[in-house]
């Protein structure tokens, strides 16, 4: 969850103004390959934004400095969408995506509070079916692990939906106890997230040796995290997404200050196209990051 300001604004570090640069790139070529289709086949194609209430968010380091947020980052691309769904689940983060009817009067703008995963699946999801010949790309930008694996299925199964995904390895670590296996409920929600816990056995193990105890019988073993590598966690993710999607992209690492991992981003498609396009604007945003730019 982002750090609030005075005035009950979010406070976003770097890593979240260079997703935002990330997305605001791939709306852009995404729009204008989309807008061609509607001169043959397609009859509309829509933005959606699950987690859209950071309207204009301020700088951690730089509280006087606002920053354009995934909505207006979506309604500032041209060509226009032909229509926005913002979602979020807070009272007061949709009072500010309201406001921006007034901002944008010639858009067409649907606000929806709720929980993401109800309103994608059952309000979303059955205006774009196949049959439908529209298109939508869904953002994806949880405060942790909110995303629930069947609406990524539920998306996935449309074939009409792109997804940007930006995947919190830093929640899923902070579930990971480091000297026992995780409790069924923790192992459950993790299940409810990813779609699998077949993973958790692989970064648990045994000790080598024999554990005695003050009698000299053995006793069972002691279990022990083994350190985490965050482009594995990441990389488990997109193989999990592979499973819903014919086109995953690798996942760009999206880290703190400290250079810790604190989430992955990626997209999903039906469209190898897609891919090529991600990985032209990921490898150009490391390239320019490495360089310190």
């Amino acid at each position: 969850m982002s750090r609030l300001g005075s005035e009950g604004e979010d406070l976003i570090g770097r890593w979240s103004e260079e997703k935002l640069d990330l997305l605001a790139k791939y709306l852009e070529a995404y729009s204008d390959i989309m807008n061609k289709q509607k001169e043959k086949w397609l009859r509309a194609y829509y933005y959606i934004d699950a987690f859209a209430g950071s309207v204009r968010p301020r700088a951690k380091k730089d509280e006087q400095r606002y920053i354009d947020g995934s909505p207006l980052r979506a309604l500032q691309t041209e060509p226009q969408f032909d229509a926005y769904w913002f979602v979020d689940v807070s009272p007061r983060r949709i009072e500010r995506v309201q406001k921006l009817r007034d901002e944008f009067p010639n858009r067409v703008i649907d606000v929806r509070q709720g929980n993401c995963n109800d309103v994608l699946c059952n309000d979303i999801v059955p205006q774009l079916r196949y049959s439908s010949k529209k298109r939508a790309f869904v953002f994806l930008d949880p405060y942790g692990l909110q995303v629930n694996w069947e609406t990524v299925r539920e998306l996935a199964n449309t074939r009409t939906c792109d997804i940007f995904v930006n995947f919190s390895v830093m929640g899923v670590t902070r579930l990971l106890p480091r000297d026992q296996t995780p409790e069924p409920e923790v192992i459950e929600q993790l299940n409810k997230v990813m779609g699998s816990t077949n993973w958790i056995n692989e970064i648990y193990r045994e000790l080598p040796g024999i554990q005695l105890d003050i009698f000299g019988n053995s006793t069972e073993p002691t279990l022990s995290r083994r350190t985490i590598q965050a482009e594995w966690l990441a990389s488990l993710y997109t193989e999990q997404l592979r499973s819903l999607f014919p086109h995953v992209s690798r996942p760009v690492l999206m880290r703190n200050s400290t250079n810790s991992v604190l989430y992955a981003l990626c997209l999903a498609s039906h469209n190898k196209t897609a891919i090529k396009i991600t990985h032209d604007i990921f490898n150009r945003h490391e390239r320019l990051r490495d360089l310190g730019k």
